[in-house]
């Protein structure tokens, strides 16, 4: 059986009635353009449909319905036409109604089909649905699976029942006025960030009072299939009403998901007894890509949907006299370029740009003579949910202005064409925080014709997006430290990592400068371990020094942020190797030296490769320095001059098998290791924003000898 889309395109207001004095609601007229044979078939069968209000408005209380609910909407060919009415149910907005328009934006209609119904929801659990908060592997809480005789059909069927989050969504009365909450009617739930902050809750002590409106979140991800929100919220009798916002639309509903609630009894509810009602419909699934856990869990992005040549192709669409385009839902809105693009004028020309781009739209506007090129392309993304709905497509990085501009509107997913692209310090700490801080969950892309890879920022650098998961599992990041002529040996180097790739395996991760020389040789190394290589690179090509481009992990400084750079290297590395070098590397030992000295780094044995005695100067100016009191006496005892690879790799395994251990033997004082760790931790949480980092607090049991 073929089966159909069950929910149709936006429908926006086609004509606004008189209201009558005192009425306490708007009377409107709904159109639904060019809907699917399908759901004008079902409606006109009798099968059981919703219209589902448009989600931005029920999130500040406005709840759209139909006027006569016992009576069929009219067909006209393609159109459907729905006499509904307009509701406000938050006290904070008092002449709301008097903002719509004709040609807003209203919500869809669902066909609730019997014969699409999920009936034995346990087999989608975990594949296609994760509901609930996870308390173990494979194990989620927060929900029961429930059945009831359908109506129809008279067939057993499941749903699910689901808690409340322990939180709210509370507005901001001084935040809330008509041009604020216009806004959120014209744009939708992108702008409610504006007027209402969201807070902790205690569900076991928070009641839901009559007429009062509660906007919260149950936890749910789908995959390709979809689910429907009841109106009745349990207990029934409390006669809790959730508001028309009641689709959860497949692929596009990842995480948290808002609900709206209005108290239509007499009695409080407590909020910990109060459960949402789902049901579940099969639906077309519109990709070619496989379905995968973590996706329909986390969500998908576009990295996941498109091919590369789909990727390359979508940069054909840039006008040239455009700084960029932004994607929504299948639409493409052009940015003209401003005569100044980094004046004023072009941050009004991106918000009149990013307002035509949330302009409800009777079908998908494809472009003129490449509609058929990008049909399926179009359809992939139409998937995309959440913070990653809007894209930003361009030829280079966007002034952080621009990208300011963008981020306040709700768009997050920026998708640049460069190859090899270089920055400035100020905006590789921008793209860190901007990345990872829970309320933005931005993303920044980038494609390599040169590579044919797409690379997505992480933790400070670019990366292929399946290797995310590799950097993350790395606990012992080693810099490596060198000379990038051909001048110096760098067999130490290599036979050290040929060793410790086989002892500490997915564990260790290579830091290197992203050049030539011993730089290459570790990154090509790395790579035959299958070990993750990061390059901290900066641009040098004047210098003979050429960045690499196939590190695993690339991150380039602009010309004259050599020592911003340094900085990067230092703040990601936890283990410092030091081969036979130059000036550069001089620099670099002094600057791993001073920062375990003040304790930016975790304290760790300082190796020097040091065949021929190369840095014996420095290892007794450092021994001085200590005996004068010019610096701390402990500083001398981390570095371990080493003649060979093998004495390196034990110095290393038995720091590992037992920090705590070899501290000891080294006479390296307990305060000074504890202000290391949680200082260096704090540190590298703040600048990177890496959940987890290696400290050496605990020992490594399988590597003792």
């Amino acid at each position: 059986m073929e089966i159909s889309q069950i929910i149709s395109q936006d429908g926006h207001i086609n004509a606004i009635h008189t209201r009558k004095k005192d009425e306490k609601f708007l009377r409107a007229q709904f159109l639904f353009p060019f809907v699917s044979d399908y759901i004008c078939g079902a409606i006109n069968e009798g099968k059981p449909f919703i219209f589902s209000g448009r989600s931005g408005n029920a999130q500040i209380g406005i709840k759209t319905d139909q006027l006569y609910p016992d009576k069929l909407p009219r067909i006209d060919a393609s159109d459907i036409f729905l006499e509904g009415q307009i509701q406000n149910l938050n006290p904070l907005m008092e002449n709301a109604l008097d903002l719509f328009k004709k040609g807003d934006e209203i919500g869809r209609l669902v066909v609730m089909d019997p014969e699409l119904r999920i009936r034995d929801v346990r087999h989608y659990l975990h594949k296609r649905l994760f509901v609930g908060r996870r308390v173990g592997k494979g194990y989620y809480e927060g929900f029961e699976i429930c059945q009831e005789q359908d109506p129809l059909t008279g067939k057993t069927c499941d749903y699910i029942s689901v808690e409340l989050e322990p939180y709210q969504y509370c507005f901001e009365p001084f935040a809330m006025n008509p041009s604020s909450i216009n806004v959120v009617i014209k744009k939708g739930r992108s702008a409610l960030g504006r007027i209402r902050s969201r807070i902790p809750l205690d569900l076991k002590t928070s009641q839901l009072k009559p007429r009062e409106l509660f906007v919260g979140a149950i936890k749910i991800s789908l995959g390709d299939i979809y689910g429907i929100i009841d109106a009745v919220v349990e207990p029934e009798n409390g006669k809790i009403e959730h508001l028309p916002a009641r689709i959860l639309d497949p692929f596009r509903t990842f995480r948290d998901r808002q609900v709206e609630l209005y108290h239509f009894g007499t009695k409080a509810v407590a909020l910990e007894k109060i459960r949402i009602r789902i049901r579940f419909f099969r639906t077309r699934n519109p990709l070619a890509v496989p379905l995968e856990k973590n996706k329909v869990k986390e969500g998908y992005r576009l990295c996941d949907l498109l091919t590369n040549v789909e990727v390359s192709n979508l940069f054909n669409v840039i006008g040239s006299q455009s700084l960029g385009m932004i994607l929504n839902k299948a639409n493409f809105v052009q940015i003209p370029q401003a005569l100044n693009p980094h004046g004023e004028a072009q941050l009004e020309i991106i918000k009149n740009a990013l307002l035509e781009s949330t302009y409800r739209k009777t079908r998908p506007q494809l472009l003129d003579g490449k509609g058929d090129r990008f049909h399926k392309t179009l359809e992939k993304l139409s998937v995309l949910g959440g913070v990653n709905s809007r894209v930003f497509i361009g030829r280079k990085f966007p002034a952080l202005e621009v990208i300011y501009a963008l981020r306040r509107s709700g768009l997050r997913t920026f998708l640049i064409n460069m190859n090899n692209p270089s920055f400035e310090d100020d905006y590789i700490k921008k793209m860190i925080q901007l990345t990872h801080a829970v309320d933005s969950g931005c993303e920044f892309l980038h494609y390599d014709s040169d590579t044919d890879k797409l690379y997505t920022f992480s933790h400070g650098c670019f990366m292929e997006p399946d290797d995310k998961q590799r950097f993350d599992l790395v606990k012992y990041w080693l810099a490596f430290y060198g000379s990038h002529t051909q001048e110096a040996d760098n067999n130490l180097t290599i036979d050290l990592i040929n060793r410790l790739a086989i002892r500490l395996g997915y564990e260790m991760g290579i830091v290197h400068g992203g050049g030539p020389g011993l730089m290459k040789e570790a990154n090509d190394l790395a790579r035959q371990h299958n070990i993750m290589s990061v390059g901290i690179a900066i641009d040098l090509e004047g210098e003979n020094q050429a960045s690499l481009t196939t590190c695993d992990g690339l991150i380039k400084y602009k010309e004259g942020l050599r020592l911003a750079r340094q900085d990067h290297l230092q703040k990601l590395s936890n283990l410092p190797i030091i081969n036979t070098g130059g000036y550069g590397s001089a620099e670099e030992l002094a600057i791993t030296i001073t920062s375990m000295k003040i304790h930016e780094n975790p304290l760790a044995p300082i190796i020097l490769l040091d065949p021929n005695n190369l840095w014996k100067h420095t290892q007794k100016q450092t021994d001085e320095i200590a005996r004068r009191k010019y610096g701390p006496a402990f500083t001398p005892r981390l570095i371990k001059s080493c003649r060979n690879a093998q004495e390196a790799e034990l110095e290393l395994i038995r720091f590992l098998g037992n920090p705590d251990d070899w501290y000891l033997k080294n006479k390296i004082p307990g305060e000074n290791v504890e202000k290391a760790r949680i200082k260096a931790a704090r540190i590298r949480k703040h600048t990177l924003c890496q959940e987890t980092v290696e400290v050496f607090q605990k020992p490594n049991y399988r590597l003792k000898q």
